[in-house]
């Protein structure tokens, strides 16, 4: 009966050690995630169910600080990456355990990634952790690769921009690898010409389309086999694989894109175009072979369409000039001449630019000549309804090339009219060209 009653005390006295050192663990959950920004400085505030100890680990390369919760257990429903852009605060990554539901899944520390090295401190006020970030002495400077992000090839190296989230990584990129506490397997690499790295000891790996985010996570995968928990970081040293030709009424030479570009942004980073440009017919040659042709004023004026316009690597962008778009205006016009297209020309447009029609001319019957030489059409164009009753549909617009005839008699057989004297005159133009 003395060795039961023995059993039960230490019975007894064991779940209350157990009960103890479980009641030692708190089960605390971050509540609250936010930044506050000054002039000066960015806040990020860590909020928490109950007082917790917190501690910080520095990285240089990329700059990054590492959050963890040594004596507590830490739960967390936020997302495993967001995008912050704040200030100096470029994005940060949730480390969490492998198990658990998304509301109920513990924390193995936070990594707040950085645009570049600079000052912070960490402090805690009740359940807040609050990790202050001073902003750089000159701001605009850290802003610079933003706006900067098409340079010619030859001053590639002379600027070190911050990868964008978007960039895909291609051929001839220089890669910068960092795998946390493993510096015999962090270094440089380049991609080769089939889209590939070797890191040790992984011999092969495709990262042609990947961005540094996926590559990140491709490699802490594959890594996975050989380390425990690897924590891997991937920047961009050398842009070599997004490079874009520019041609014709611009700056030419070839350009290297560091992020998602868009038609209207690149002709901007790299200095407009000339006074001779044509900009109404901008050539976009794909790298498929692929020609687009886009109206820049349009483009500048629909941001939603533009938006939709991007160059890409191994794109042509050709400007023609303003000669290529000629349209001539023939006949019973005050001035018979070459008008050049500077965008939406119609064919009243046209007339008026040659002085206007002449007293003779048969302004029911105006023929618009289009086409090759062999397969040319030609338009009847009746400028009567249009000036005496608003007929718009007969003000067509013109392309470069066409020939704008105003008659002195009225045109019955506009075929035979084709071959009788259109054919004599677009060889005579052609000749001129």
């Amino acid at each position: 009966m003395k060795v039961a009653k023995n059993t039960i005390v230490v019975f007894i006295a064991l779940c209350l050690i157990l009960w103890a050192s479980c009641a030692s663990v708190k089960r605390v959950h971050l509540t609250h995630l936010l930044t506050k920004e000054s002039p000066t400085e960015t806040e990020l505030v860590l909020t928490t169910s109950d007082p917790v100890q917190v501690s910080n680990t520095k990285l240089d390369n990329p700059p990054c600080l590492i959050i963890s919760f040594p004596e507590n257990s830490v739960y967390s429903s936020e997302e495993e990456e967001m995008i912050f852009s704040k200030g100096p605060i470029k994005r940060i990554k949730n480390e969490y355990c492998p198990t658990g539901r998304k509301s109920q899944r513990r924390l193995n520390f936070m990594l707040v990634e950085l645009t570049q090295d600079i000052p912070y401190e960490i402090s805690q006020d009740g359940r807040s952790i609050i990790i202050r970030l001073e902003h750089p002495v000159e701001t605009a400077a850290t802003h610079l690769p933003e706006k900067e992000q098409a340079v010619p090839q030859s001053q590639g190296e002379e600027k070190k921009p911050l990868v964008e989230p978007g960039y895909l990584i291609g051929p001839e990129d220089i890669l910068n690898i960092e795998v946390w506490n493993q510096p015999d397997i962090s270094r440089e690499v380049a991609v080769n010409h089939d889209g590939e790295i070797s890191l040790p000891p992984i011999r092969k790996l495709s990262v042609m389309g990947l961005t540094p985010s996926q590559l990140e996570e491709t490699l802490t995968k594959a890594l996975s086999k050989y380390l425990i928990d690897p924590i891997v970081f991937v920047t961009v040293k050398e842009y070599n694989s997004q490079r874009v030709t520019a041609i014709g009424e611009i700056k030419t030479g070839m350009y290297t894109l560091k992020r998602k570009t868009t038609l209207v942004e690149f002709l901007g980073q790299i200095g407009g175009t000339t006074g001779n440009a044509d900009t109404y017919h901008i050539k976009l040659i794909k790298k498929d072979g692929r020609i687009l042709i886009y109206n820049l004023n349009d483009l500048v004026n629909d941001p939603d369409k533009s938006s939709q316009i991007l160059v890409a690597g191994g794109d042509t962008v050709y400007v023609p000039p303003l000669e290529f778009n000629k349209v001539y205006v023939l006949g019973e016009v005050k001035n018979p001449m070459i008008v050049l297209v500077k965008g939406k020309l119609t064919v009243l447009d046209a007339i008026t630019e040659a002085g206007g029609e002449t007293r003779d001319a048969v302004l029911k019957s105006v023929i618009v000549i289009r086409g090759e030489l062999g397969s040319q059409k030609g338009i009847r164009v009746n400028l009567k309804e249009l000036l005496k009753k608003g007929d718009i549909s007969q003000n067509i617009e013109l392309m470069p090339g066409d020939i704008v005839y105003v008659p002195k008699t009225f045109i019955v057989h506009i075929e035979r009219f084709l071959r009788d004297l259109a054919y004599p005159l677009t060889w005579y133009f052609w000749y001129m060209r």
